[in-house]
C-alpha cells in the first residue's frame, strides 16, 4: 500500500517545481523508514535480557560454538538496539568468519568490514567505561583474526591502549591476554611473554589460559624456528608426516647434517665374515617412491626424506607416504633416535635400553618406541607429557612448538660430530 501512495504522490507532483518535489519525495522516504523499522522485540522471560544473551554469546565463543554464539548477540541487539557489548561480541564472531581458510580476499575484506562497522557500533552504544574498554578489547580480537589491512597489529596495539588506559584499576586479565595472542601471530614473541607474564601477574579469570600460551611461545623462543614452514606450524596442535619431513630438510638441514657427519665413517676393526656378509645383507638401499605425493605441495621434501631413509618415515608396504597422517610422539622419538644414530654413528644407541624397565608408565618395554623413548627422554631432547605421574604421551600428537624445540636441541646435541 505503502508503494501506491508513493507512486501516487510522484505522479501528483509531476508538474511542480523542483525544490518541492525534492521535499516531497524526503518526506515519503521518513514515512517509509518509520514504517519499516523493525520494532524491538519484547522479552520473554526474566533472563530473555540483552546481557545475559551477551554473556551467553561470550560462553559460546570460548567454546567455539560460533553458529549459537551470533544467534545470541543477535538475540540481544534484537531487545536493545542499543545495546553496545552485542555489536562488539558479534564483531568478534563475523571476524572468526573472515578469518576462515578457503575463501577469496574480496570475502575476507567483506567480513573485516563488516566486523569493523560492528566494532563502531559497539563503541557508539558503550554506556560506561566497562563497555568501552570491551569494545576495544573486541578490537584486539577482530583485528588478530581478521590480520587486515596490512598493518592490523598497529590497529590491535591502538585497541589495546584505549583499553589498558579504562581499566584505571588494573583489574581486567583481557585486553593484556588477547594483545599477548595478536602479538604471538606476529612472531613478536618478547612482547608476547611480556603480556603473558602480566596476566599471571594479575592472578585472575585468564591465568590458566595465558600460562599454557605462555609455555608455548617460551618453546618457540628457544626453538627460533628459521623457515616459512617454521613458522607456520610453530602454534599448530598437531603436525603431519609432510610437516616433519619439511622440518627435517628446512630447520635441520638433515640433507647437509648426513654429509658432514659421521654416517660416511665406518669401523675399519677386523670382523667376522659372517659379520661382514651381515652388513652387506644390511645395507642401505634407496626407498621406493611413495605413490600418494605427487601433488602434495610439500613432495619435494617428502621425496628427500624418503631418500634418506629416517626410520618412521618410510613408505608402507603399499608404497604410501600417508602424508596427512598426523606424527605421534612415540614415532616422532624414534625419527629423532634413527638421526642421532646416523650422524653420530653410535648403532648401541638403537638397543642401549633394551631390556631395561621403563620409566614411564605408559611406554611398555615391548612397543617399537620403547628404546627410542629412553634414548630421547634420557638425553633432554623429549620431556615426559606429565612428569609428576612419569607420563611420556607416546600416543599423543606432536605439537608444532615441541617439533621446533626438539629440532633445536637435536642440532646442539650434534653440533660437535659435524666436521665443518
Amino acid at each position: 500500500m505503502k508503494q501506491g501512495i508513493l507512486k501516487h504522490g510522484i505522479m501528483k507532483i509531476s508538474a511542480m517545481s523542483f525544490v518541492p518535489y525534492v521535499i516531497l519525495l524526503a518526506a515519503v522516504a521518513v514515512l517509509l523508514a518509520a514504517g519499516c523499522a523493525k520494532e524491538p522485540r519484547k522479552a520473554v522471560g526474566r533472563l530473555d535480557t540483552p546481557e545475559h544473551h551477551t554473556l551467553r554469546g561470550h560462553d559460546f565463543i570460548d567454546k567455539g560454538r560460533w553458529d549459537d554464539a551470533e544467534r545470541s548477540f543477535d538475540l540481544a541487539i534484537d531487545l536493545g538496539k542499543d545495546h553496545g557489548p552485542a555489536y562488539a561480541g558479534k564483531a568478534i564472531v563475523v571476524a572468526h568468519e573472515a578469518a576462515k581458510p578457503g575463501l577469496s580476499e574480496d570475502q575476507r575484506e567483506d567480513f573485516a568490514e563488516k566486523a569493523d562497522d560492528l566494532l563502531d557500533e559497539a563503541l557508539k552504544y558503550s554506556k560506561n567505561d566497562d563497555e568501552e574498554r570491551a569494545a576495544h578489547t573486541a578490537g584486539i580480537r577482530v583485528f588478530r583474526l581478521t590480520k587486515l589491512p596490512r598493518d592490523w597489529l598497529s590497529e590491535a596495539a591502538d585497541h589495546y591502549e584505549d583499553a589498558v588506559d579504562l581499566d584505571r584499576r588494573q583489574i581486567d586479565p583481557d585486553p593484556h591476554f588477547y594483545m599477548a595472542r595478536a602479538y604471538r601471530d606476529a612472531f613478536a614473541m618478547k612482547k608476547a611473554e611480556d603480556l603473558y607474564r602480566k596476566v599471571l601477574g594479575m592472578n585472575t579469570s585468564k591465568t590458566g589460559q595465558a600460562d599454557a600460551e605462555l609455555s608455548v611461545v617460551q618453546k618457540i623462543i628457544r626453538a627460533e624456528p628459521g623457515t616459512r614452514h617454521g613458522r607456520v606450524i610453530a602454534f599448530a596442535d598437531s603436525i603431519s608426516r609432510a610437516d616433519i619431513a619439511a622440518l627435517f630438510i628446512e630447520e635441520l638441514r638433515l640433507d647437509k647434517l648426513y654429509a658432514r657427519g659421521n654416517t660416511q665413517r665406518f669401523d675399519t676393526r677386523f670382523k667376522a665374515p659372517a659379520t661382514q656378509r651381515q652388513f652387506q645383507a644390511d645395507k642401505v638401499v634407496k626407498a621406493p617412491e611413495a605413490s600418494d605425493v605427487d601433488d602434495h605441495p610439500l613432495r619435494a621434501d617428502i621425496e628427500e626424506v624418503l631418500r634418506l631413509r629416517v626410520a618412521g618415515l618410510q613408505p608402507d608396504p603399499a608404497h604410501k607416504f600417508h602424508p596427512n597422517d598426523k606424527v605421534r610422539r612415540g614415532e616422532f622419538a624414534m625419527m629423532v633416535e634413527d638421526i642421532l644414530v646416523k650422524v653420530t654413528g653410535e648403532q648401541g644407541l638403537k638397543t642401549k635400553f633394551i631390556g631395561q624397565t621403563s620409566p614411564f608408565a605408559d611406554v611398555r618395554s615391548d612397543v617399537p618406541w620403547f628404546n627410542a623413548v629412553q634414548t630421547v627422554s634420557s638425553r633432554s631432547l623429549m620431556e615426559p607429557t606429565d612428569k609428576i605421574n612419569g607420563v611420556f604421551g607416546p600416543l599423543k600428537p606432536v605439537t608444532g612448538a615441541d617439533a621446533l624445540l626438539v629440532i633445536r636441541l637435536l642440532k646442539d646435541e650434534l653440533r660437535s660430530y659435524v666436521r665443518s
